[in-house]
């Protein structure tokens, strides 16, 4: 195996130390432009004392992701498969008897720039690192011989694999067609199409979540926006929600939600498809109310820049669902924005209710679950946030 070393610039090396997984390319002493595309590199400080060993890219702001603090052989194929083991005995033991979830979440299980969801047999890949791309083969021998999957789809991220260099990969990459999978959560049924689903297919970092709000959920009207495949609305129904009326942009994920809600002899919902501002002010302006109303859209912020019109998004649908929650009511409300902290977020939140002219309780919060580690070294690891607030 041959390694490049790295030399960092004085004092850029405590925050990889600490237990960080990247290196930037203006930490780096040496020329950039010279590490090799994909290669393995050993990490040294500005005294030459070692780092960590990771996978270099010279076209990339993020120059190197750190596999491991020692000097072990991450391009043999046990390497991979060791690894695969780990993040399966993991969610063995915080996910017991689960069949379907996140089963690699990238720095987080030590796979940098690899996304794995699980559906039973079926495994959804994202690779948005040069490193892994260029080990496909690793990679494919590594699930055959830990997870044995029926089937393996490719749902690479465009917009994360432009930023590293790398054109779109989406479709069957071994195995056979997988169609659709029915999966289980919190004894909910979905039926989920991993490759033409969005993104992978299922959320899985709201089960846990969607599990206490459904909790909470008996007896009401439930309004759930941003709401895909009725993930929270119908863990509501399951928990005996009077009603649900579903509000998403894609008919798709609405006639799913419906297949769902009959797949689980649940009441069938009323789903209106459109721009969810555009919905909530129509629901406003018709003088609706809710018992519990549900906010769970997509990232706003998927670039530091997008910061503050992000905070101030969240700020506007919030007064619009406040708005809609009667009193005595509940509104869930999350941001999956990582560069979005929680405690910006609540502020957002706090303007909205006050712009709506409601005050609130907080119930709970709540973040991804055990199936997407955090790493406590590494801020970016942590992106969902949920805040249940009780409405007067």
């Amino acid at each position: 195996m041959d390694v490049t070393v790295v030399k960092l610039r004085p004092r850029a090396d405590a925050r990889v130390r600490n237990g960080h997984r990247w290196v930037f390319s203006n930490e780096i002493a040496d020329d950039v432009g010279n590490l090799p595309r994909g290669g393995v590199v050993d990490v040294v400080d500005g005294r030459g004392r070692f780092v960590g060993r990771g996978f270099a890219n010279p076209a990339s702001l993020i120059a190197v992701r750190l596999l491991t603090g020692t000097k072990e052989d991450i391009d043999h194929p046990s390497f991979f498969a060791a690894r695969l083991r780990e993040a399966v005995a993991y969610r063995a033991a915080v996910c017991p008897g689960r069949t379907s979830m996140r089963l690699v979440h990238g720095e987080s299980d030590g796979l940098p720039g690899l996304i794995v969801d699980r559906y039973a047999d079926v495994l959804a890949v994202q690779i948005h690192s040069l490193g892994m791309e260029v080990r496909k083969e690793q990679l494919a021998a590594a699930f055959q011989e830990v997870v044995g999957p029926r089937s393996v789809v490719l749902r690479s991220p465009e917009r994360l694999r432009n930023l590293e260099g790398l054109g779109p990969d989406t479709g069957l990459w071994f195995g056979n067609a997988p169609g659709e999978v029915e999966i289980e959560e919190n004894g909910v049924r979905f039926l989920v199409d991993p490759l033409g689903s969005q993104k992978t297919g299922h959320f899985f970092d709201q089960a846990e979540n969607r599990a206490r709000v459904g909790a909470l959920a008996s007896g009401r009207s439930v309004l759930d926006v941003f709401a895909n495949t009725g993930g929270f609305a119908l863990h509501a129904l399951k928990r005996g929600a009077e009603s649900a009326t579903l509000v998403d942009g894609k008919e798709e994920n609405l006639v799913r939600a419906v297949e769902n809600a009959r797949r689980n002899g649940l009441p069938e919902p009323v789903c209106l498809q459109g721009d969810a501002r555009e919905a909530l002010s129509a629901l406003v302006g018709d003088g609706r109310r809710f018992g519990m109303v549900v906010l769970d859209p997509p990232a706003f912020a998927k670039a530091r820049r997008s910061v503050a019109p992000a905070l101030h998004g969240y700020e506007e649908i919030n007064a619009l669902g406040a708005t809609l929650v009667e009193s005595g009511g509940l509104l869930v409300t999350a941001s999956c924005s990582h560069h979005v902290l929680e405690d910006r977020f609540l502020e957002a939140v706090t303007d909205g209710l006050r712009k709506a002219g409601r005050t609130a309780r907080l119930v709970f919060r709540g973040e991804q679950a055990p199936d997407h580690p955090v790493l406590p070294s590494m801020p970016e690891t942590r992106y969902l946030k949920l805040l249940v607030l009780h409405l007067r």
